[in-house]
């Protein structure tokens, strides 16, 4: 029982509320506080932003990259989530190139999993297909995607990598 007397105590004790004006100044100049708190911003409450408000933190672009890692991974029962993940992405004020870039490595990481049985079946292809359309890829990028991976896949392999037709 000591220690929760000894904190019954301390919180209970009220004689340090009544600090001097000198040393409520000491405290103020040591952690960059004005004097009167209403002078410092027009509304109460109000506070000011950093210089780098507007930019998304590591933190968030590292959340943005795993949703958009879950939507590829998990496609097609994920497919719903994809306009919540672009419009969070706008919201963050995400960079465009930091978007594209993102989405094209998923796509590519997509298809590396397809393909990781030597084969790219008809089911495969389909849902491709069905990923480039959602992220609004050409054909032309996603069929230079597919051959650049299946051309890794083959080397890696060292044999060929069935497409079905």
């Amino acid at each position: 029982m000591g220690f929760l007397s000894a904190l019954r105590g301390f919180l209970g004790d009220k004689s340090r509320l009544d600090a001097s004006e000198e040393s409520l100044e000491r405290f103020r100049d040591a952690w960059g506080l004005d004097a009167d708190p209403e002078e410092a911003s027009e509304t109460p409450g109000e506070s000011t932003p950093g210089p780098d408000a507007a930019a998304a933190s590591e933190f968030d672009k590292t959340q943005w990259r795993r949703k958009l890692h879950h939507i590829f991974e998990k496609y097609p029962a994920s497919s719903g989530e994809w306009p919540l993940l672009m419009r969070e992405a706008r919201a963050l004020k995400l960079d465009d190139a930091m978007v594209a870039s993102g989405t094209k490595g998923e796509f590519i990481m997509m298809i590396r999993a397809l393909i990781a049985d030597r084969r790219l079946s008809e089911e495969d292809q389909v849902r491709v297909e069905e990923v480039r359309k959602l992220i609004g890829m050409s054909e032309e990028q996603a069929a230079a995607v597919v051959r650049s991976v299946v051309v890794d896949a083959e080397r890696f392999f060292g044999g060929d990598v069935v497409i079905e037709d």
